[in-house]
């Protein structure tokens, strides 16, 4: 197998496994005040292994030059954009 084939094949790996993990999360979701049907080290090792495959997918997408380090924005979450002095000081002049 080829070094691009296999690389495709471990980001379509991943990529399958964090969406099967999320719908799990997603399927056994319970009401407050109800008792979840996954234990608490289940729920822990769905996390973790979630963690693993962000972190892998990452570090592809890094390798590969794609990484946009872009972070997901809630709608009621308010966000504060920054800017450098200088670079307003750049558009000024």
């Amino acid at each position: 197998m080829s070094d691009n084939n296999s690389n495709d094949y471990e980001i379509r790996m991943l990529s399958a496994m964090r969406k099967t993990l999320i719908s799990v999360a997603k399927d056994t979701m319970t009401k407050p005040g109800l008792r979840h049907p996954l234990t608490e080290n289940t729920q822990k090792m769905i996390t973790d292994c979630l963690n693993i495959v962000i972190s892998r997918q990452t570090e592809i997408e890094k390798d590969a030059g794609t990484h946009t380090k872009m972070k997901p924005v809630y709608t009621d979450e308010q966000t504060v954009q920054s800017f450098s002095i200088d670079d307003l000081k750049k558009t000024l002049n």
